[in-house]
């Protein structure tokens, strides 16, 4: 034996005249609900799975306001977390960009620019769903509306036993400063992702499928 699966055509049998088919009440109820879906924001691809659990990712990104001396700012940290890089793409699960009336971060970025040791660069809030644990799908800086001149990357939230935010950022033309890791994490507490010439803080919350209700 192989061990592969072995796979039978179902037999095509014609229901009798008072059978219902099983499964067609709760399809005809989810064609009703695709509308709701759609005015809602939600894709129709996402209504239709069994696991979409979604997510509400905030980052601020910012960068030291000076650099000094002693500092390697050249340095590329070892990344962490990462597979390998043809393991990376495939096809973010983006549902929506919020707007700036929804961020969370806020006050942290206003703190930031009140510092004078750095200067916020970039601010961006979206709901997704998350990929399985190891793909590396994410989500282009581009996509969540960051268009800031010479920085760019990969956003990642992965789901196994638990939830994981990765990011893949590049920043300058030479040169060039980067953050690559991706670790465990926990609803609605501050990640703070660090270089010396720039960082980002991060948020990653629930978000309720329906009045009250929170993914697992």
């Amino acid at each position: 034996m192989s061990g592969l699966p072995c796979y039978h055509s179902a037999m095509h049998v014609a229901p009798r005249p008072t059978q219902r088919r099983r499964g067609a009440a709760p399809q005809r109820r989810l064609l009703a609900l695709l509308p709701l879906f759609a005015f809602l924001g939600v894709s129709a691809a996402w209504a239709q799975t069994t696991n979409g659990a979604l997510y509400e990712v905030e980052i601020v990104v910012f960068r030291a306001s000076s650099t000094g001396a002693p500092e390697d700012w050249n340095a590329t940290p070892t990344a962490r977390g990462f597979g390998s890089e043809s393991t990376r793409g495939g096809t973010p699960q983006l549902i929506r960009v919020l707007t700036p009336a929804e961020y969370k971060l806020d006050t942290i970025e206003a703190t930031l620019r009140s510092s004078g040791a750095w200067r916020p660069i970039a601010h961006a809030a979206w709901v997704q769903t998350a990929a399985n644990w190891g793909t590396h799908i994410g989500i282009a800086l581009g996509d969540i509306g960051i268009n800031t001149p010479g920085l760019s990357g990969m956003v990642y939230l992965e789901r196994a036993t638990y939830l994981h935010l990765g990011l893949n950022l590049t920043l300058g033309t030479g040169p060039t400063y980067a953050i690559n890791e991706m670790r465990s994490v926990k609803y609605n507490e501050k990640q703070y992702f660090d270089h010396p010439a720039f960082g980002v803080i991060a948020l990653v919350s629930p978000v309720a499928r329906t009045a009250g209700a929170a993914p697992h």
